[in-house]
């Protein structure tokens, strides 16, 4: 005891690793013995080995099976349920969302009073020049056009 209070921290790990290595080495060393006996067992043992594992996994699907069908119901209320809470949270937040606040364009503000002036006959006492103006333009698109004949150029 004496001596490893005096040892370092890499004498200590040093020492124990040996240590570990002297007590591991028979079961290692025994280790392709034991793995050579247990594959030369009978075929038997094999396909006994192999019902039991089938019939273990046959014996838990039929378990999960009825789990499922016994589970079914509740889950299928569980889904619905949490549907019906989810469509009415989503309709409680959409009558609680702010009104937006549109932006004025000035611009458009602008055409629309004109468009409104434009289509407004006007005052009254402007109604003689709007009447000259109108017979003005029938009498130009009642005449016949102008056609001016091109000049030839002689060479």
């Amino acid at each position: 005891m004496e001596i490893i209070r005096h040892l370092s921290n890499e004498e200590l790990t040093d020492l124990t690793i040996e240590s570990d290595q002297r007590s591991l080495r028979p079961t290692l060393e025994t280790l392709p013995d034991w793995a050579r006996a247990s594959t030369e067992r009978p075929e038997k043992f094999w396909q006994e080995q192999r019902s039991i594992v089938w019939s273990r996994i046959s014996s838990s699907e039929n378990v999960a099976a009825t789990r499922l069908v016994r589970r079914s119901p509740l889950l299928a209320w569980s889904a619905v349920t949490a549907l019906v809470l989810l469509a009415g949270l989503m309709l409680d937040r959409g009558s609680i969302a702010p009104p937006h606040k549109t932006q004025v364009d000035p611009d458009h503000e602008l055409l629309l009073a004109v468009e409104r002036a434009v289509h407004n006959d006007g005052p009254a006492a402007l109604e003689p020049a709007a009447l000259l103006a109108e017979e003005m333009v029938q009498d130009i698109s009642a005449r016949p056009p102008i056609r001016k004949k091109e000049p030839t150029h002689e060479n």
